[in-house]
């Protein structure tokens, strides 16, 4: 099995946010956007395929409803 070097740093990219200050500090709304779009630019670039990206949008769905409480 092959390890695709471009997928692991996507989804560093995507567990990165949790300790960026810029998208700590930003709004509930703001952070569900910045995931969505990051999901959008995953699946854009072939890094993420449909199942993976339906994973990750649900996660930021799921975070922004826990966010607002």
């Amino acid at each position: 099995m092959a390890i695709n070097i471009d997928q692991v740093n996507a989804m560093e990219a995507w567990f990165a946010l949790r300790n960026d200050p810029a998208f700590i500090s930003a709004t509930p709304e703001e952070r569900y956007e910045t995931r969505l779009a990051l999901a959008d630019d995953l699946k854009q670039q072939g890094l993420i395929n449909e199942g993976e990206w339906r994973e990750l949008t649900e996660e930021a769905v799921t975070a922004y409803a826990d966010e607002l409480g």
